[in-house]
C-alpha cells in the first residue's frame, strides 16, 4: 500500500502539472505537504512512509503514506534522472505486472535501469521523520571557488542512519544570471554548462566545491523542491529579495518570498505577544508590486507568490506557538499590503475581468485565481465599498470558483452583505450536496470571533447530518483547521470538537478517530 499510493499520488501531481503547469503545480502540492504532513512527522503520530506493523489497516491513510510517498517517488526520479526513471518503469512493469509488489521491487527496478546503488535511498521507505538540511556557503576569492557545506539530522531521531538526499542547486550571479557549475575534480566536459546540479548528500556531512566562480554567489538551494526537507540556511533579506526578483527556478523565487513573508510574520507575532508595536518594511511591499506589475507573464504563479504562508505552516515555526499573536500579525502584514498595493490591486482585479463566456482552461484559471487573490487583499480593508465589490462578483459569477472566491472574502466579515450571500448560496444550491459541503465549511474556517457559536447553530441545521461523514468533515473537520478559533484561550473550541468526537464514536468510529488528529499538533 505505501508504494502504491505514493505512487498513485506521483502520477496525479505530474498529470496536474502537465495540464495547469509545473511551477505553479508543485508550489501547490509543496504548500499542502508542510501544512499536513510536516507537522504528522514533527508530532506523536510520526511514522515511516512504510510501518513495520499496524493495528488498523485504516490508520495507513495518511499524509505520510500518500503525500510523503509521492515525494519518495519523486526523489528517485530526481536523483537518475527522467530518462531513466521512465525506462525504471517499464522495467517495473515488465517485472511486475499483475504481482503484489514490494517497494523494494520497485526501487530495484529503478536501480537496475539507471546502473546505480539505491539501497541507502531505502532509508526514506523505513526511518520516520523529517530531515534538517543545514546549508553553508563561502566564497573564496583567490581561487575563485564556491565551497558548499551541507549536513542532515533529525533532533528527534539522532541515533538513525542518515538519509540519501538529492540537493538540487544553482548559484545565481551578480547579475541575477545562473553560473555554470563545475565541481572541483570534474574533467572539463563533465556537465559543461549546466546551472542546476542534483548534488548526493549521504553523509550526516559533506563539503562540495565549485570552480570557477569569480564573485560571491547567492545560492538558490532545493530547487524544485528536491527533496522532503527542512532548510536551514541562513539568509540575510536583500539575498532573499534578490532571488525573488532574479532566480530562474520558480519554486526558488516562490520560496524566498514565503521566507520573507515567514520571517515577517513571526517578529510580529512576538511584537504583539509582547505588546510592542510592529512597523512592516516598505521593500516587501514592493517587491510584491513587482509581482503584480509583471503578472501577466504567468497569473497564476503571481497567485502564489502573493499568498502568504497559512497560520497552521508558520505554527510550525514557532517554539511556543501563540494563536492569536499569530493570528494578528499574518492579518496585520495583509493589511498592510492591502493599504499599501490598494491601487495596483485594484488596477489588477479590474483588469483581469473577462467579458466572455467561461472559459475551463488552465491560462483561464490562472486569471481568476489571482484575480480572486486580489480580491482578498482589497476584502481586508473592510469598507463598505469592498464589500459591495466582492457582493458584485458574487452575484454575477457565472462560475463556482468566481463565486465561492467571493464568498470566502465575505466570510471573514461581519457585514450585511455576508449574511446576504450565505444565504443566497444556499437558496441556490441547496439540492447539490457536495457544494452545500463548501457552504458549511467556508463558515466553519471563518476568523470571526463567533464562529464557534455559528458552528454550534449550524449542528442543527437542515442541511447539515452528524451521520454523513462528508458533512462532518465539512463543518466539524473545517473547524479543527481554522488554526486561532479551534485553538481559542479559553478551551472552547477544544471541548467543543471533543464532545462531537465522543459522539460520532458511538455510531462511526472512523470517522470519529480521523477528527481526533485535530488534536495532535503538539510538541512535548
Amino acid at each position: 500500500m505505501s508504494l502504491k499510493e505514493g505512487l498513485t499520488v506521483f502520477r496525479d501531481q505530474e498529470f496536474g502539472a502537465d495540464m495547469h503547469g509545473r511551477a505553479v503545480t508543485r508550489i501547490r502540492d509543496v504548500r499542502a505537504l508542510r501544512a499536513t504532513q510536516f507537522p504528522e512527522d514533527a508530532g506523536p503520530m510520526a511514522h515511516p512512509v512504510r510501518p513495520d506493523s499496524y493495528i488498523e489497516i485504516n490508520n495507513f491513510y495518511t499524509s505520510t503514506v500518500y503525500e510523503k510517498g509521492a515525494e519518495v517517488v519523486r526523489m528517485l526520479q530526481t536523483l537518475i534522472g527522467r530518462q531513466a526513471f521512465r525506462r525504471g518503469m517499464d522495467l517495473y512493469f515488465r517485472r511486475h505486472d499483475g504481482q503484489a509488489v514490494t517497494c523494494d521491487d520497485f526501487v530495484a527496478a529503478m536501480a537496475d535501469a539507471a546502473g546505480v546503488d539505491l539501497r541507502q535511498f531505502m532509508r526514506w521507505y523505513d526511518q520516520a521523520g523529517t530531515p534538517h538540511l543545514c546549508a553553508n556557503g563561502q566564497h573564496d576569492p583567490a581561487s575563485q571557488r564556491y565551497i558548499l557545506t551541507l549536513s542532515q539530522s533529525r533532533p528527534a531521531s539522532a541515533a538513525e542512519s542518515p538519509f540519501h538526499i538529492p540537493v538540487a542547486i544553482g548559484l545565481v550571479g551578480v547579475d541575477g544570471r545562473d553560473l555554470p557549475l563545475h565541481l572541483a575534480g570534474e574533467g572539463a566536459s563533465v556537465n559543461r554548462g549546466h546551472t542546476t546540479r542534483i548534488l548526493s548528500l549521504t553523509a550526516a556531512e559533506q563539503q562540495f566545491v565549485f570552480e570557477g566562480v569569480p564573485t560571491p554567489p547567492v545560492a538558490s538551494l532545493l530547487r524544485d523542491f528536491s527533496a522532503p526537507v527542512i532548510l536551514e540556511h541562513e539568509r540575510r533579506d536583500d539575498e532573499l529579495n534578490f532571488l525573488l526578483a532574479h532566480d530562474s527556478d520558480p519554486f526558488n523565487r516562490w520560496e524566498a518570498g514565503q521566507r520573507l513573508a515567514t520571517r515577517l510574520i513571526l517578529a510580529a507575532a512576538a511584537d504583539f505577544a509582547a505588546g510592542r508595536a510592529t512597523r512592516w518594511p516598505a521593500t516587501f511591499a514592493d517587491a510584491l508590486r513587482q509581482s503584480l506589475l509583471h503578472a501577466d507573464r504567468d497569473p497564476a504563479f503571481a497567485a502564489e507568490v502573493l499568498t502568504l504562508p497559512g497560520e497552521a505552516t508558520l505554527a510550525e515555526e514557532m517554539a511556543v506557538v501563540d494563536p492569536d499573536a499569530l493570528h494578528a500579525a499574518r492579518n496585520g502584514l495583509r493589511r498592510f499590503l492591502a493599504e499599501q498595493l490598494h491601487d495596483s490591486f485594484l488596477h489588477c482585479y479590474q483588469s483581469l475581468a473577462t467579458a466572455g463566456p467561461y472559459e475551463a482552461t488552465p491560462a483561464a484559471a490562472g486569471r481568476r485565481a489571482l484575480r480572486n487573490v486580489c480580491l482578498g487583499y482589497l476584502g481586508e480593508l473592510a469598507t463598505v465599498a469592498m464589500h459591495q465589490l466582492a457582493m458584485r462578483q458574487f452575484a454575477s459569477a457565472d462560475n463556482m470558483s468566481d463565486q465561492f472566491a467571493a464568498l470566502a472574502v465575505l466570510a471573514q466579515h461581519d457585514c450585511d452583505q455576508r449574511r446576504e450571500a450565505l444565504a443566497a448560496f444556499h437558496e441556490r444550491w441547496q439540492g447539490e450536496a457536495l457544494v452545500i459541503d463548501k457552504w458549511l465549511a467556508v463558515q466553519a474556517s471563518s476568523r470571526l470571533p463567533g464562529t464557534l457559536a455559528i458552528v454550534e447553530a449550524l449542528l442543527a441545521h437542515a442541511s447539515f447530518d452528524l451521520h454523513n461523514p462528508n458533512k462532518v468533515y465539512a463543518l466539524l473537520n473545517s473547524f479543527g483547521n481554522n488554526h486561532v478559533r479551534f485553538h481559542s484561550a479559553d478551551g472552547g473550541g477544544y471541548r467543543f470538537l471533543a464532545r462531537r468526537i465522543a459522539e460520532i464514536d458511538r455510531f462511526n468510529p472512523q470517522v470519529a478517530a480521523r477528527l481526533t488528529r485535530r488534536f495532535d499538533r503538539w510538541r512535548a
